[in-house]
């Protein structure tokens, strides 16, 4: 019988107890992992028992307990995001519905420091970092009892590594032929951890491949600074070049320049956005861009959470993967 069928309300402690033919605490030493004295079969009932009856702990109780709140905290760095993120938001909040998890979005302040002392305070039970927080507060979050995805990033965290997204875009930027590559991350005063690392995987794609080093440039979101930014990649070079985008909003102004100042795209210019955003694709001719299908990590991400509170035998997390997905349009 189906918890479904068997109850008209979630399954209780109390209904895995009687389930399993064990007492209340029992249930509850085993299921918070607390369950070395007791013997194998009694294990196994109670969680085949939780299992039938698809139970879920509370996480009223269990803050009582471990001092850890319910809160999902959702880090993004203060910069902008597409109406993908949005989406990716929404994914969390349907995915912890059920366990009655509140979800809050916080974006990272001028510095990570202030942003972690918030973090803190809340006590989250999980938080989902895109911000790159420095190693060794994601390690002291943890031993306080809050799961992180993803699992970490590199060394202090500050440049978040592109796991692939550049590769992507210079592939693309190049189906032309060789020509000069350039990276164009967004002008802006906030700390933003995602730039460098694409730099950096641009230098070294260059270096792989033989080709010059890359260029960098910075593009603000107005007209004048987009022309004067990319006069700056035009005047360096007679050769066809490719820019490989910041995002989509970026790549918008890089193409909004290319048409002031009457530059052919994609035979002198070719550009690649990142987001795959509904506005890259009403320009003409269509932005070519990179899905970061942000939509499935964080259902990835909302299923390993899951799994993390619900069984306390579960193995190892380990780092959901980002899918890139060259979207074509016209720019390449």
């Amino acid at each position: 019988m189906t918890a479904t069928k068997e109850f008209d309300r979630p399954a209780t402690a109390g209904d895995v107890a009687r389930r399993a033919g064990v007492s209340r605490s029992t249930v509850s030493n085993i299921l918070n992992g607390n369950d070395a004295r007791f013997p194998e079969s009694t294990r196994e009932r109670v969680h085949s028992a939780a299992r039938e009856l698809n139970y879920r702990p509370s996480l009223a109780a269990r803050s009582l307990v471990s001092g850890i709140s319910d809160t999902i905290v959702v880090l993004l760095p203060n910069t902008t995001f597409g109406s993908n993120l949005q989406d990716a938001i929404d994914q969390v909040m349907q995915g912890t519905r059920h366990l009655g998890a509140n979800v809050v979005v916080r974006f990272a302040g001028s510095t990570l420091e202030s942003s972690f002392a918030a973090i803190l305070a809340l006590r989250p039970l999980a938080l989902i970092d895109f911000a790159g927080l420095p190693l060794a507060d994601r390690q002291l979050l943890e031993q306080r009892g809050t799961i992180i995805f993803p699992r970490r990033y590199s060394d202090e965290g500050r440049n978040i590594p592109d796991g692939g997204i550049t590769e992507v875009q210079a592939n693309a930027l190049l189906e032309r032929g060789d020509r000069p590559l350039w990276f164009a991350s967004l002008s802006d005063n906030r700390l933003d951890p995602y730039g460098p690392g694409r730099f950096d995987a641009l230098q070294a794609y260059c270096a792989t491949a033989g080709l010059p080093e890359p260029g960098r440039i910075e593009v603000p979101l107005v007209l004048d600074g987009a022309i004067a930014s990319l006069s700056s990649v035009l005047g360096s070079t007679t050769s066809p070049v490719g820019i490989a985008c910041y995002n989509d909003d970026v790549a918008l102004a890089i193409l909004a320049a290319a048409r002031e100042l009457n530059v052919e795209v994609p035979d002198r210019l070719s550009v690649v956005g990142v987001d795959h955003t509904p506005v890259g694709q009403l320009w003409s001719p269509p932005l070519t861009t990179v899905d970061t299908d942000l939509r499935g990590l964080m259902d990835a991400l909302t299923r390993d959470l899951q799994v993390r509170l619900s069984d306390s035998d579960a193995p190892e997390l380990i780092a959901a993967p980002l899918r890139f997905t060259l979207i074509r349009g016209g720019t390449t």
